[in-house]
């Protein structure tokens, strides 16, 4: 059996999450379900180990997503993408002190998350 790109979208907005998932989907790629908190995300990617994190950067919980990529990178070295709809200068300093794969400003552009997954898959 052939191995499927495994991707963790973390998403408060739910409509959002779902469509993401639904054009990854037809990407070929395996998505785990969507997770709307920051402190709920680091757990799941802890265990799963996806091969590529989507993180939005403002969440609903305790841990924005900036806040969740650090913890999940102490313990696993995990691919990140932020994206986000919304953002300072400061946030997004924040954000790429993290060294994230990239940084996309919402709407996401679905050809852009497919050549990361691509340049991944080849690495």
């Amino acid at each position: 059996m052939q191995y499927k790109f495994k991707v963790l979208i973390v998403e408060d907005e739910f409509l959002t999450a779902i469509s993401l998932k639904m054009d990854l989907e037809k990407l070929g790629v395996d998505v785990l379900k969507p997770i709307a908190k920051g402190e709920d995300a680091v757990p799941v990617a802890i265990q799963e180990n996806p091969d590529l994190i989507l993180m939005d950067i403002r969440l609903a919980g305790g841990l924005d997503g900036i806040e969740a990529a650090e913890e999940i990178l102490i313990k696993r070295k995990i691919p990140i993408v932020f994206m986000t709809g919304y953002a300072t200068e400061e946030i997004k300093e924040r954000a790429l002190k993290v060294n994230p794969v990239d940084y996309l400003d919402k709407p996401v552009d679905i050809n852009r998350i497919k050549q990361i997954i691509d340049t991944l898959k080849n690495e």
